[in-house]
């Protein structure tokens, strides 16, 4: 449970799969699961999930900076599904990895060989000096043709505030852990994505007005990069894990 409590929700049913639906398709069509990496795995809320699909991955790799987390991963899902693993990557976190680096630090080994990249509840928590430099880890693992790129974001119209300098892209909500809660501008992360090669192929609003966004992309492809839509969601309150 306290793990539970460090990625969100603690009900069961954003843990368990009786219908054996693979999890993505109410957003998107066309997913290949095959081969998944998985950033920001925390405790296996998404992992567990695909490991009881119909079209569970034969391959899945999840990362974390929890290492509490992942542990239990390892011990309690990773033993039930042949091809599945999980490691900790030693990121600074103010809460989670006190002792992590400071600095940024690479994936494991996924090069180009990622059906589907998944960064849920990820890039909300990543400070802007490092947002490209993991964009850019995503893109690495994704497959050239044919993959996608899943993640979620807080986003805002930096137009809206003209007090910014052109380097402030990003806003945060907790003077002692900036990590706590990100907001991008939409324009830079349009910018960053392309940056790193990648094209938004569709991309979902919230739910509850301002909440997160989920946007897929892919390496290149056909047709032209799609446009984010309205925010028309009801207004609402969805607190972050404390």
């Amino acid at each position: 449970m306290e793990l539970m409590r460090t990625v969100g929700p603690v009900d069961d049913r954003f843990y368990r799969n009786p219908d054996r639906v693979n999890i993505f398709d109410y957003e998107h069509s066309g997913i290949d699961y095959d081969g998944v990496f998985d950033f920001g795995c925390g405790c296996g809320r998404i992992a567990r999930q695909m490991m009881l699909q119909a079209q569970a991955p034969s391959r899945y790799l999840g990362i974390d900076l929890n290492a509490a987390a992942i542990a239990w991963c390892q011990a309690n899902l990773a033993p039930h599904r042949p091809g599945m693993a999980f490691r900790h990557i030693d990121i600074y976190n103010r809460g989670l990895n006190p002792a992590g680096s400071p600095a940024a630090v690479a994936f494991p080994a996924f090069d180009g060989g990622a059906s589907l990249v998944i960064a849920h509840s990820v890039f909300t928590h990543i400070l802007e000096r490092d947002l490209a430099f993991y964009v850019g880890q995503c893109a690495r693992a994704l497959r050239p043709e044919g993959g996608l790129f899943r993640s979620t974001w807080f986003l805002f119209d930096k137009r809206l505030f003209p007090m910014m300098q052109d380097f402030q892209n990003g806003l945060y909500i907790n003077l002692d852990d900036p990590t706590n809660a990100v907001v991008y501008d939409f324009a830079f992360v349009r910018a960053t994505f392309a940056a790193a090669g990648l094209k938004m192929v569709r991309i979902i609003p919230p739910e509850v007005r301002g909440f997160q966004w989920v946007i897929y992309a892919s390496r290149g492809g056909p047709g032209e990069a799609v446009d984010f839509p309205d925010d028309v969601a009801p207004l609402g309150r969805m607190v972050p894990p404390q």
